[in-house]
């Protein structure tokens, strides 16, 4: 990489580090905000940046396409507007010296793209749902000490808190038998897996019928949070599956089925889109014409152009999830826009080339 492709390397690269970050932070926040009513559960707020945390990977994902294509159009135009593009084109340095940065970012953020839809994202998302499902059902006690976590006709109580879901001194009532009531004393206890682990305690039973009390004392007692509060996992959605889960089949479920794989087939085409972008807003303003001024116009039409193809591919995605054939037809329309831009930019180039040759002979 020579110091030409260095420096424009890294104002693209510094721009889109910056307009993603601006732009994931507020998506963040407005998509964070549907799960305010999280924090009525007794969820600390350290506790809910990193429930919503989870959700800025796909964030990222759809915005850096967009963000890195519009920064290499504001930097291509800065480059014009300082007279730069003028010297670069009368020290005879070839266009494509000026797009091969710009192609360099492109295909490391297409390579995370992939890493990100195969293996990022289903991971973030199974440690959301996880999360958020322990959230709403209590079965994470809150992350501190002396509150109350119970469910039907059972409760704990946990007077210290040590991290990571350990906790000191914990009191336990149990009644969800008619006759009897259990009430256990621990020195300690551990969450893991919606397994309650209790250590050197002891068991105190009180039968109401027979009216006889029993204690026993235990080094090691075990609940399991999910039978006794009657809870059942949620359905692993298609976000939380894997790219190779995705083609499985749902048994008695086609719907399910499609929706799943029309979701492969959009996290396999959508890292493309950031070649596609790129190497238009390298043919709207890094080959415009080397004047000192270019207007914003071509700017706003690039962003109209991804507005345009990604509101269509995102549609056609969506409908694929009902009907199977528009998965090829996104295909094609992806495939279709790449060989356009990429033909835009030869054509320019060769546009350039004549002109140039032309402006020799003369």
């Amino acid at each position: 990489m020579n110091s030409l492709t260095r420096v424009i390397f890294f104002r693209i690269f510094r721009t889109t580090v910056y307009s993603t970050v601006a732009l994931a932070f507020c998506t963040w926040i407005v998509q964070s905000s549907k799960y305010m009513e999280l924090l009525n559960n007794n969820l600390s707020l350290a506790r809910f940046f990193r429930l919503t945390s989870f959700l800025s990977i796909d964030i990222i994902a759809f915005l850096l396409p967009i963000t890195l294509a519009v920064s290499a159009g504001f930097v291509y135009h800065r480059l014009a507007e300082s007279n730069q593009m003028v010297v670069l084109q009368a020290s005879g340095i070839a266009p494509q010296r000026l797009l091969t940065p710009l192609m360099e970012l492109a295909l490391l953020v297409c390579g995370y793209l992939y890493v990100s839809n195969a293996y990022i994202s289903p991971t973030s998302w199974r440690e959301f749902r996880r999360i958020e499902f322990n959230i709403k059902n209590n079965i994470e006690p809150p992350e501190n000490a002396g509150r109350i976590f119970s469910g039907s006709n059972f409760s704990v109580y946990a007077q210290k808190y040590y991290g990571e879901c350990v906790f000191g001194n914990i009191f336990i009532i149990d009644s969800r038998e008619k006759e009897k009531t259990y009430t256990l004393f621990a020195a300690k206890g551990t969450i893991s897996n919606n397994i309650l682990t209790l250590s050197n305690g002891e068991r105190l039973e009180v039968n109401f019928s027979g009216h006889k009390n029993s204690v026993t004392q235990f080094q090691s007692y075990i609940y399991n949070l999910k039978e006794i509060l009657n809870i059942q996992e949620a359905q692993t959605r298609p976000n939380e599956k894997f790219l190779t889960e995705l083609l499985k089949e749902c048994p008695g479920d086609p719907s399910k089925t499609e929706e799943q794989k029309a979701l492969f087939h959009q996290k396999i085409l959508s890292p493309i889109l950031a070649v596609i972008f790129s190497l238009m807003a390298f043919f709207l303003v890094g080959l415009a014409p080397y004047v000192r001024k270019i207007t914003y116009s071509r700017i706003a039409f690039l962003i109209m152009f991804i507005i345009v193809v990604q509101g269509s591919f995102l549609a056609l995605a969506n409908i694929a999830a009902k009907k199977e054939f528009f998965n090829y037809i996104n295909y094609v329309f992806v495939f279709v826009m790449l060989l356009i831009s990429i033909l835009a930019v030869r054509e320019k180039h060769w546009q350039k080339e004549r002109g140039t040759n032309s402006e020799k002979e003369v």
